[in-house]
């Protein structure tokens, strides 16, 4: 069974086996947490219909954002169990739906508005579509807003009289309330019908007629002859007035099963082959180790002491590394010196242990630079979120620049929140590298690393050995890119944050030892460089104040032997 759904920003309908369903929209695909939203509305409607095997889907924002469309995709194939997916923008069902999947203009008229014109070949044009903030002129957010302000206008004696106000309050309550109820183009919109409807008043007249001419203009600016109109707005005599129309032939539900060659440019599918789970079972992590079938009845010490010994291996797969793992971090170091920052992206234990390692740089380094995103958000830190792993939502790294370098890390190697985090980086571009357990994987980066573990003692628990040895890369990816950034002097760590009584302790030893100095001056120069170590240090070798000592180390960039010299 095919369920065809056509997701708006004001309601999300569906049809499957010639039923139909509707439930409330999403926001779009482009916006914050719009992956989430949209999975959410499609599945609130889905549930009215038995299993499906097939998902077609026209989203909001899909042309826009296409990772998060891709990302869309894999939620769905996980979510409903169908065998297929097809993502594309609720503009593009549309187009196939009104046109019988032939090339032509189609205007889609309702929340929004936006003309789409599809040729022959493939080639697309749109038209407005830019959102009630700044365009969407013509679309019913943008007649309720022009309606309110009118009514606004009369209610404070800076324009003229209007039933609008009237109305407005019937359908609102008090204009003081009205702010906090319209904050978005769904609220606006549903004022339209009133002012479409007031068709004795002036303003609501000059309004439509404003719409009108507005809509036309959008129309031809994507080409010119007939044009089909679809949407909340399509039946509007007055606002089809300016417009040479055709009959749509459909709407687009009817459109996700007419999509033909000249729409496929334009759609995101993806698959949930029986091959990806024959690869998985294929993976050296994923393996038994033998003569490992009784281990369950072993005595606990014997157990204790595999597991020990399998945890040392992983020095063995990390060391077989050090090249890869030495030309990432001069990569990283070298973003990091021009402004960028390091993103450690991973699932699961992989998730956790990046999360980790970009915790503790910030109170060792005295830092901001590092951070880690997981799949499942914050909550996966402390519980397994289900599925998370299998989408990638790139609002997790909206603030991604060129600037930065992403690390993915994935014991498989194959895991898809990863594979979608290193994708994204690397298309904006930023540096990309991933960490991987397996050989030959699937990620694709600017730089592998791979941690060659092979089977756990307790087969397919990456958590062991395999997190082990990400673990230690990790470490020796931050502490290193922190060391080349002037994050240390010798052996002693020089940025720390005096957070407790232990790091002050350590940040006086680490002064007059670094300086040769007793404990009392060590103490001094400290308290006088407000708890700084770094400026602390400069200022006993250099024999400076701590003024001196902070203009001296922000010439030398942070490095303490430069700023010494």
């Amino acid at each position: 069974m095919i369920l065809a759904v056509d997701l708006g920003k004001t309601s999300c309908r569906a049809a499957a086996a010639g039923r139909r369903a509707e439930g409330a929209g999403a926001p779009g695909l482009a916006t914050a947490d719009g992956v989430q939203a949209a999975e959410a509305a499609i599945l609130s409607v889905a549930r009215e219909f038995g299993p499906v095997d097939e998902v077609i889907v026209g989203a909001a924002g899909a042309l826009a954002a296409p990772d998060a469309a891709r990302a869309l995709g894999h939620a769905l194939l996980r979510s409903l169990r169908a065998e297929r997916v097809a993502v594309t923008s609720d503009a593009v069902i549309a187009h196939a739906g009104a046109l019988n999947g032939e090339p032509g203009v189609v205007l889609i008229a309702g929340t929004g508005v936006v003309a789409l014109a599809i040729d022959a070949d493939g080639a697309l044009r749109t038209a407005d579509g830019w959102g009630p903030w700044l365009g969407d002129e013509g679309s019913g957010a943008w007649i309720g807003a022009a309606g309110l302000r009118a009514a606004l206008r009369a209610h404070d004696g800076r324009g003229p009289s209007t039933t609008l106000l009237d109305a407005a309050r019937a359908r609102f309550g008090p204009p003081t309330t009205w702010p906090a109820q319209l904050t978005n183009a769904a609220a606006l919109a549903s004022f339209a019908p009133d002012v479409l409807a007031a068709e004795g008043d002036t303003a609501a007249r000059a309004i439509v007629s404003a719409a009108a001419e507005a809509l036309a203009a959008t129309a031809r600016a994507v080409g010119d002859g007939p044009v089909a109109v679809v949407g909340g707005l399509a039946g509007s005599n007055a606002l089809r007035e300016q417009l040479d129309l055709v009959p749509a032939a459909g709407d687009a539900l009817d459109g996700a099963l007419r999509l033909r060659a000249i729409h496929e440019p334009h759609v995101i599918r993806v698959e949930a082959k029986a091959a990806v789970l024959q690869s998985l079972d294929a993976l050296a992590t994923e393996g038994t180790r033998p003569d490992l079938d009784d281990l369950d009845a072993r005595p606990i010490g014997e157990v204790v002491a595999l597991l020990v010994a399998a945890e040392g291996e992983a020095h063995g797969a990390v060391a077989a590394a050090i090249p890869q793992i030495a030309a990432a971090a001069e990569a990283i170091a070298a973003r990091l010196e021009r402004g960028g920052h390091l993103i450690y992206a991973g699932a699961g234990t992989a998730g956790r242990l990046g999360m980790l390692d970009a915790a503790e740089c910030g109170p060792t380094f005295g830092t901001d630079l590092v951070r880690g995103v997981i799949a499942g958000g914050p909550a996966a830190l402390t519980e397994a979120i289900e599925g998370a792993e299998d989408a990638f939502d790139p609002a997790d790294l909206a603030d991604l620049t060129a600037a930065d370098a992403l690390v993915g890390i994935t014991s498989s190697g194959r895991t898809p929140y990863v594979l979608g985090a290193l994708e994204h980086a690397h298309g904006i571009g930023a540096l990309t590298v991933a960490i991987v357990n397996n050989p030959g994987s699937e990620a694709s980066a600017d730089l592998v690393i791979e941690l060659l573990t092979g089977p756990e003692v307790l087969a397919g628990s990456t958590r062991l050995t395999a997190g082990t040895a990400q673990k230690i890369v990790l470490n020796a990816l931050s502490t290193s890119v922190m060391i080349a950034l002037g994050k240390a002097y010798g052996p002693r760590m020089v940025d720390l944050r005096l957070t407790n009584a232990k790091v002050r302790r350590r940040a006086v030893r680490i002064v007059r030892d670094a300086a040769g100095v007793d404990e009392d001056v060590a103490t001094a120069a400290l308290a006088a460089a407000g708890g700084h170590a770094k400026t602390a240090i400069v200022a006993l070798l250099a024999g400076v104040d701590a003024a001196e000592a902070v203009v001296r180390l922000d010439r030398a960039r942070g490095h303490v032997r430069d700023a010494i010299g």
